[in-house]
C-alpha cells in the first residue's frame, strides 16, 4: 500500500508539472509580475517627475533661493535677516552708491553702472559667510564619514547612524534638522533632498545622493562610505593644489583692475579738458562707460576663477 501510495503521489506530481509546462503557467505568472512592476515604476516616475516640477518652481522662486542662502549660512531668519530685508538692503545700497558716484563723476550713466550691480552686496556678504562655513565643513567632513562608517558597519542602519553623529557647525545643524524631519514623519528620500540643498559643495551632495540611492534600493552603507572617503580625501588634496594655481590668476585680474583705475585717474579724471570733452561726446561717454563696465567684468572673472568644481 505504501508503494502504491508513493507511486500515486509521484504520478500526480509529474502530471501537475506537465500541466504547468503545457499551459505555461510560470510564464504567465512572470508576465503578470513584470506587468505589475512596470505599472509600479510608471506610477513612480510620474510622481517623481511631478515632484521635480514642483521643486523646479521652488528653485525659480527668488524668495525660496534667498531663504536657502540664509539657511546655508546657518543664520536664523528674523525681522532683520530675511529674503525681503536683504532685497531692501540691496536697494538701499544702490541708491546710496548712486548718490555718491554721481556726486563724484557728475554723469548719470557712470553712476548707474557703478551702483546697479551693488544690489548684490547683501548677498555677497551672505555668500562670504557660506564660504567660510563651507571651509569649516570641509575640514570635518572626513571625520563625519568615519563616524558614519563605524555606525553602519555593525547594523547597516544609516538612519540610526545619522542620529548618533557628533560634528561641528554648520554640518551639525544640517544633520539635526534632517533628524527632526525624519522623526516628524518625513520620508528619508525627501529629508535627504533637503539636506543636499543646504550643502553647497558638489562632491558632498553627490555623497548624499549615493546614500539616498543606497537606502532606496538596498546596499552596503559601510562600503559606500569607505569609497566616498577615499574619493573625497583625494579631491581635497587636489583642491589644495588648484587653489595655489588659481591664486596667481586672481592676482593678475586684480592688478588689471587696479591698472584700469590708475589709467582712468591719471589720464582722464585729472585732465579736466579731456574729461569735459569725453562727457560731451557719444564716443567719449562710451569709453568712460566701458572703463567701469570692464571693472565689473574683471571682478566677475576673479570670482569665477576662485570657484572650484568641488
Amino acid at each position: 500500500m505504501n508503494i502504491l501510495l508513493f507511486l500515486l503521489i509521484g504520478l500526480t506530481v509529474y502530471l501537475l508539472i506537465e500541466k504547468i509546462r503545457q499551459n505555461k503557467i510560470l510564464e504567465r505568472i512572470n508576465q503578470y509580475i513584470n506587468n505589475k512592476n512596470e505599472l509600479y515604476y510608471k506610477e513612480f516616475l510620474k510622481k517623481y517627475e511631478k515632484s521635480k516640477k514642483i521643486k523646479l518652481v521652488d528653485k525659480l522662486n527668488v524668495k525660496y533661493k534667498i531663504s536657502l542662502l540664509i539657511e546655508r549660512a546657518n543664520i536664523n531668519q528674523n525681522i532683520l535677516i530675511n529674503p525681503i530685508s536683504l532685497i531692501l538692503y540691496g536697494i538701499v545700497c544702490v541708491f546710496s552708491i548712486y548718490a555718491l558716484a554721481f556726486n563724484v563723476f557728475k554723469v548719470h550713466g557712470i553712476a548707474l553702472i557703478i551702483s546697479i550691480p551693488c544690489i548684490i552686496i547683501p548677498f555677497v556678504i551672505i555668500k562670504a559667510i557660506i564660504s567660510y562655513k563651507s571651509q569649516k565643513m570641509e575640514k570635518v567632513f572626513l571625520n563625519f564619514l568615519l563616524q558614519l562608517k563605524n555606525y553602519t558597519k555593525i547594523s547597516n542602519d544609516v538612519v540610526g547612524a545619522f542620529q548618533n553623529i557628533e560634528t561641528v557647525e554648520p554640518l551639525q545643524s544640517y544633520i539635526r534638522k534632517f533628524n527632526i524631519e525624519l522623526n516628524s514623519g518625513v520620508k528619508f528620500e525627501t529629508a535627504i533632498e533637503h539636506l543636499k540643498e543646504k550643502v553647497g559643495i558638489v562632491k558632498f551632495k553627490e555623497f548624499f545622493s549615493n546614500v539616498q540611492y543606497c537606502y532606496l534600493y538596498g546596499g552596503n552603507f559601510s562600503s559606500l562610505i569607505e569609497k566616498s572617503y577615499k574619493s573625497i580625501s583625494e579631491i581635497q588634496k587636489e583642491k589644495a593644489k588648484r587653489l595655489e594655481e588659481t591664486r596667481s590668476a586672481r592676482l593678475v585680474l586684480i592688478i588689471l583692475m587696479l591698472l584700469n583705475i590708475i589709467v582712468y585717474i591719471t589720464y582722464v579724471r585729472n585732465n579736466v579738458e579731456n574729461y569735459l570733452i569725453m562727457k560731451n561726446s557719444v564716443f567719449g561717454l562710451g569709453i568712460l562707460y566701458w572703463n567701469f563696465i570692464s571693472m565689473w567684468i574683471l571682478i566677475y572673472l576673479s570670482e569665477k576663477v576662485k570657484q572650484l568644481d568641488y
